[in-house]
């Protein structure tokens, strides 16, 4: 169920009327219902195996905190439902991965073959329930959840459907605490509702226009000169933020309307200054999830420089296998990784306690960081072509050299503008200030931007594209 949708429109609609009209001890009932028929719509066969692995979960979890009770150590049930959880996101995900690189390995293609006579349906969201089914079962055994969370409040925990088809990946700090006192106000509305029209401005009107201007592209990129391949390097970028972006801002919208609030996914990361600040700035729920539950247990940054880029570099390379079956996502991640590298030894310090950069220096690190950004995604999207990801990838840098040959791109002048704008939008999450000006305008704003957004949904709008994250 696309946020973007009338079927989404007409269930939040409902179940937000429905909710501030029950007593509190019908709201979380009425959640899970919700919840249940979000999920549902996306087909029964998905939904009950969903159902089978948080029940899975919560009968660990049972265990888990059944151990501390005891005194007992929990270390070897948690090791059983972590490879539990990610046997469940391998058979999935990565069945014909595993038989793909097979093939690669021993020059053969009979592991493909066999996999052809096999349908493996990718269930909605599995990437990101897992982790935060993992993330939950870890912080039990550190202590972190030491009460038993009643099963009402497991399942809603995992299945709240503002945030469960793409994130944020939330933690149990970030929901638990606020499940039985949710709150709101005026102001809470006003947020909500203009998190709720921007997300859909930066979906509706600015990632679905890029993807149909710039899609043509990728099916032959060396065909195309170097400033349409130039452009449109940038473009997908903008698609890829302006897509997440818009879903967790309307996430985050609608868990205001319900009396929540759900942790701020994208902080303004094209105006980074450096690569570390933009990874705190960028799908900041996973960047954390890594961090906490991958980089760290690998030994962090406790090991000595090089130990530090090693343990940099598998995290990052497994954060972009967790994108997708592909070498092109693998290679991703390890390109995004080496630039992490890169920049710790020319800059071994903490960004935080350096001399902010101003004026001239600070546009030429934000333009170099936006520039290696960018070129990643064309690993990152390439990859859709699954086994020709690499051969295409390789002529889209090839297609580079075409500087005075080559097609141009039909609507560059539309991209560009819609670039514009979502540096405009990374500007609005970037710099406070900017944010507390429009709140204090917000009653005037908000009527103006709801005209002009569904005017907008009416000219550009077709009915609403797929989020790029679905898929994962």
């Amino acid at each position: 169920m696309l946020f973007n949708s009338l079927p989404y429109l007409a269930l939040f609609s409902l179940t937000f009327l429905l909710y501030w009209s029950l007593p509190q001890k019908g709201r979380k009932p009425l959640l899970l219902v919700s919840s249940l028929l979000f999920y549902f719509y996306s087909g029964a066969a998905f939904s009950i195996h969903f159902l089978l692995v948080i029940a899975v979960n919560f009968y660990f979890s049972l265990k888990l905190w059944e151990n501390k009770r005891k005194g007992k150590s929990t270390s070897k049930l948690l090791t059983w439902i972590i490879v539990l959880n990610f046997v469940n996101l391998a058979f999935f995900k990565y069945f014909y991965f595993f038989l793909d690189s097979l093939d690669f390995f021993t020059g053969s293609l009979q592991f493909s073959e066999f996999g052809k006579g096999i349908h493996i349906p990718l269930p909605l969201a599995i990437s990101f329930y897992t982790f935060q089914l993992i993330a939950l079962q870890v912080d039990i055994h550190r202590d972190h959840v030491p009460e038993r969370i009643s099963a009402l409040d497991y399942f809603l925990f995992i299945l709240f459907f503002p945030q469960l088809i793409a994130g944020p990946i939330m933690r149990t700090t970030d929901f638990l605490p606020k499940l039985d006192k949710p709150a709101i106000d005026f102001n809470r509305v006003q947020w909500g509702v203009f998190l709720i029209l921007s997300g859909l401005f930066k979906k509706v009107v600015i990632a679905d226009n890029i993807s149909g201007i710039i899609s043509g592209i990728y099916q032959h990129p060396g065909e195309y000169n170097f400033f349409s391949l130039y452009l449109v390097t940038f473009g997908f970028a903008c698609q890829v933020y302006c897509d997440f972006s818009g879903y967790t801002d309307m996430a985050r919208g609608s868990a205001y309307l319900l009396g929540y609030e759900i942790p701020e996914n994208f902080r303004g990361p094209f105006l980074s200054p450096s690569f570390r600040e933009f990874w705190g700035r960028w799908h900041v729920t996973l960047s954390t999830w890594l961090r906490d539950y991958l980089y760290i247990p690998l030994g962090g940054s406790r090991g000595g420089f090089w130990r530090t880029q090693a343990n940099s570099m598998i995290t990052m390379t497994l954060g972009g296998l967790w994108h997708g079956a592909n070498f092109g996502y693998v290679l991703w991640g390890a390109y995004l990784g080496l630039i992490l590298a890169v920049e710790r030894f020319f800059s071994p310090g903490d960004p935080k306690k350096e001399e902010e950069p101003r004026g001239w220096k600070r546009f030429w690190k934000v333009a170099l960081i936006i520039h290696l950004f960018a070129i990643s995604g064309i690993f990152f999207r390439t990859a859709a072509a699954g086994k020709n990801s690499l051969s295409l990838a390789w002529d889209y840098f090839t297609g580079f050299l075409n500087i005075i040959g080559g097609k141009a791109l039909v609507r560059w002048e539309e991209l560009a503008a819609f670039i514009l704008f979502t540096f405009l939008w990374n500007a609005v999450q970037y710099y406070p200030s900017i944010r507390e000006r429009i709140q204090i305008k917000f009653r005037w704003l908000l009527p103006s931007f709801s005209i002009i957004i569904l005017l907008l949904m009416g000219i550009f709008g077709d009915g609403g594209g797929e989020f790029i994250y679905f898929q994962f």
